[in-house]
């Protein structure tokens, strides 16, 4: 069976709950779809698609929920390695669901990288600011480093956002 056709069968705020890089090597890198509801309560958020990939922490330490995160150079669809910086191409926000603790290292976890998710912020933004990354955190947009947009002003240090569209206007080419 190959990873397209398999289902990790762990849902949003969960992780896999392995601590060994050999464990789970079939789901690092599965894609899966789930609709923009709270896993836990039920509500609602957008209903809107989200796209996650399964994603294995090497970062050495927790990534902590809505954090931006990067991928590992040598495992760029398999492995996160910590929170992205502003000259880092972020991979996606860390599933904002999972525990305040976040996820260990060597365990997988879900990976937003497409559709609206909450991210975490440094900065102040209104609904359709244009919205890079820093430390793990939102930050006002840097030129040509877009990585979401606002979907919502800024609320208790957290923005909802829309990521993986921004950049696809610019690789649509005319006729």
């Amino acid at each position: 069976m190959s990873n397209i056709d398999s289902d990790p069968w762990f849902s949003r705020g969960q992780t896999l709950g392995v601590s060994s890089t050999s464990d789970g090597t079939h789901i690092v890198g599965t894609p899966k779809w789930f609709v923009d509801v709270h896993p836990r309560t039920g509500v609602v958020n957008s209903n809107a698609p989200v796209k996650c990939i399964a994603m294995r922490n090497t970062s050495g330490g927790a990534i902590l929920p809505g954090a931006a995160v990067k991928a590992k150079a040598s495992a760029l669809l398999s492995e996160v390695d910590g929170s992205a910086g502003v000259n880092d191409m972020v991979v996606g926000i860390a599933d904002e669901y999972l525990p305040a603790a976040g996820v260990a290292n060597n365990d997988i976890f879900w990976v937003v990288v497409e559709g609206p998710t909450t991210a975490t912020t440094a900065a102040t933004f209104a609904a359709a600011d244009l919205i890079s990354f820093t430390g793990g955190a939102a930050v006002a947009a840097v030129a040509n480093k877009t990585a979401g947009i606002a979907l919502a002003a800024t609320a208790s240090g957290k923005v909802r956002v829309l990521v993986g569209l921004a950049g696809r206007s610019a690789r649509v080419s005319s006729p």
